[in-house]
């Protein structure tokens, strides 16, 4: 049986782990809270870009950036996942259906390149696949101008003619916070990114210069940061959410486990309090 020196020790420790989980899960409730209003904001401005191109003639037919390729052989997925741990399952998860899916596209014949947001990504994608990009920074504070540089970066292997397809695999978070792996084409752009009455004509007393076609050729690659801001965003408000759930199960084992190192330390101490009556009494009978 340990002593109560070694019990102290334990709970000493424990109750210092029981701070630390509940101070991260503060962190994380604040961070999750700005990744929300972030969120909030960033669709609301794509709301409004996808509004102006609703009231505009644009073709979207002939644009390089929305026309497939005719037969498709490279194919990037860039997987979005955490820099840090301490999060639960959030990774594991997006990981295997990653796995997955690669193992799928490359049964089609197609060869299949990675690029990684997070580190843990990075980690586990690195030495298991062809490794295209590693963004390092782009999930630690997710803002526009990361998005832009990987989304810029991006377009520009498509458009050379280098990448087929690009899609994206990121985590989502229901209404219940639950995390899901959702996989999504980023590029060609797919028809449902643009709202339904792109392509009418542009309504009485509108003027648009230089033209529509040169609007979008600016607007395109704007959308598709703002895409990746969001998916990035949505997988900060996933990775908060999770190590929120995380410092709360780890808080509530220690919390079990002080109680039940509490009780046998009171046990102990009270054997050991009885043993040193009995040894007082009993040498006090031999005294007699």
């Amino acid at each position: 049986m340990p002593s109560l020196k070694e019990y102290n020790v334990k709970l000493s420790r424990l109750r210092s782990t029981r701070k630390l989980t509940r101070t991260m899960k503060l962190v994380s409730a604040n961070k999750l809270r700005r990744a929300q209003e972030a969120e909030k904001r960033v669709a609301a401005y794509a709301e409004r870009v996808q509004a102006l191109l609703n009231h505009m003639r644009v073709q979207t037919d002939h644009h390089p950036l929305f026309v497939p390729r005719r037969k498709v052989r490279s194919v990037l997925l860039l997987a979005i996942a955490s820099d840090r741990g301490l999060c639960g399952g959030f990774n594991n998860a997006l990981f295997r259906e990653a796995a997955r899916w690669i193992a799928e596209r490359e049964a089609g014949g197609h060869a299949v390149q990675i690029s990684c947001c997070g580190r843990k990504a990075h980690s586990f994608f690195k030495s298991r696949y062809s490794m295209d990009r590693f963004y390092d920074q782009a999930v630690a504070h997710p803002d526009f101008a990361a998005a832009r540089q990987v989304g810029h970066e991006l377009i520009a292997g498509f458009l050379g003619g280098r990448l087929d397809e690009v899609h994206v695999a990121s985590n989502r978070t229901g209404s219940r916070g639950e995390v899901t792996p959702s996989f999504e084409r980023l590029i060609p752009v797919p028809p449902s990114a643009l709202p339904a009455g792109t392509g009418e004509s542009s309504p009485a007393g509108w003027l648009i210069e230089p033209d529509p076609a040169t609007v979008l050729e600016f607007t395109l690659p704007t959308l598709i940061s703002l895409r990746l801001y969001e998916l990035l965003l949505a997988s900060a408000t996933g990775e908060h959410g999770a190590r929120m759930r995380a410092m709360e199960q780890a808080g509530s084992n220690a919390d079990s486990l002080i109680r039940n190192l509490t009780l046998q330390r009171n046990r102990a101490r009270q054997a050991q309090i009885t043993t040193e009556l009995t040894e007082i009494v009993a040498g006090a009978e031999a005294l007699r």
